[in-house]
């Protein structure tokens, strides 16, 4: 009888033992997630409209980083006035320190001028690995 109880219990143990290691694996996993563009770098009021005249910003929630990852910012023109279509503006990248729950990036003209009309994403980057974009216009 003590045989058949141990029998029993074995598969109930190892089920739970593996339930255990996936969650504990799922909760470990690195992301940046949640990427939206912001009027300002406290990032509390979202836009996906721009003015020709103001800096983009784009904010994205980090979990699960070692400190060192590299997170990167990818710049695109989709298409806006005299600017090649899907040509990169600028590329930014922040080195992950811990205890750091989000990261946000800021893009300004290099001399002061407005924006061109038109479409734009912005590309986040987890060690070299696309994690998500986020497109927004400017009028």
């Amino acid at each position: 009888m003590l045989k058949t109880v141990r029998l029993s219990v074995l598969p109930t143990v190892i089920a739970i033992i593996f339930a255990t290691l996936a969650c504990n694996d799922l909760a470990g996993k690195p992301t940046v997630s949640n990427i939206r563009m912001a009027t300002d770098d406290t990032g509390k009021t979202t836009t996906t409209l721009y003015a020709s005249s103001v800096p983009f910003f784009v904010f994205a929630d980090l979990s699960g980083l070692k400190p060192g990852s590299i997170v990167e910012a990818k710049w695109y023109v989709i298409t806006a006035t005299g600017v090649e279509s899907n040509s990169v503006i600028n590329t930014s990248d922040y080195t992950y320190e811990s205890g750091i729950g989000f990261v946000y990036f800021k893009l300004t003209t290099n001399d002061g001028s407005d924006w061109p009309s038109g479409s734009y994403r912005v590309e986040l980057y987890l060690d070299g690995i696309k994690t998500g974009e986020q497109t927004f216009t400017v009028n």
